[in-house]
């Protein structure tokens, strides 16, 4: 997908907050991209119930709308240059609109970023769900210890959306600590656990 498509993509999640957006079931063909593992954690995300957006702080010069504000993060999350990382972070700070934090992290989901793993980490935290998701698939697509740290955020979230979502992202990044997490997640959690069990496609691989 190009950047305009992801932009597009995310602003679907925004509801209200955009001219002439179509419906968020949408996104389920855009987000979602790919089969297998990738496919499960792009169908889990575009699943998460919106609530309001953050406005930005005081002072603080934003664009005029959420489309360009996403448009502006998607261009500065895949430009390497340590300013354009700079001004990403700020932009961050400042409260950026969800729509376009949305759109962000779905490209640093699918070109992930090591030196901005601070920003996605940041975001991993987020109030809202939707945006929160996009960020731990976005840190788990660093692999290595950070994909086992994204897991285990995710596993012990209180929102359950987040919860099977860490159960797709096992799946994605195997590791023996991610099925140790994921094994934990499911003996607390017997409703999710009879989900898993009924879908094959849900089961974290073995960890190779």
């Amino acid at each position: 997908m190009d950047a305009r498509g992801r932009v597009a993509s995310a602003l679907r999640s925004e509801p209200g907050r955009s001219r002439g957006l179509k419906a968020r079931r949408d996104q389920v063909d855009t987000v979602g991209e790919g089969g297998g593992a990738m496919g499960i954690v792009g169908a889990a995300l575009v699943a998460f119930a919106v609530v309001g957006a953050p406005s930005a702080a005081e002072g603080t010069p934003v664009e005029t709308s959420i489309e360009d504000q996403a448009a502006r993060l998607v261009a500065l999350a895949a430009d390497v240059d340590p300013v354009a990382a700079a001004e990403l972070r700020a932009r961050v700070r400042a409260g950026a609109a969800p729509g376009a934090l949305m759109a962000m992290l779905d490209l640093l989901r699918t070109k992930p970023r090591a030196d901005l793993g601070d920003v996605v980490q940041t975001l991993a935290g987020y109030r809202r769900n939707d945006v929160r998701g996009r960020a731990l698939a976005a840190w788990a697509a660093l692999g290595g210890r950070d994909a086992d740290l994204a897991i285990a955020a995710a596993a012990a979230d209180t929102d359950e959306m987040i919860r099977r979502l860490a159960v797709a992202l096992a799946q994605l990044h195997p590791s023996p600590a991610a099925q140790v997490r994921i094994a934990a997640l499911l003996a607390a959690d017997p409703d999710l656990a009879a989900e898993v069990s009924e879908s094959p496609t849900l089961v974290p691989a073995e960890p190779t």
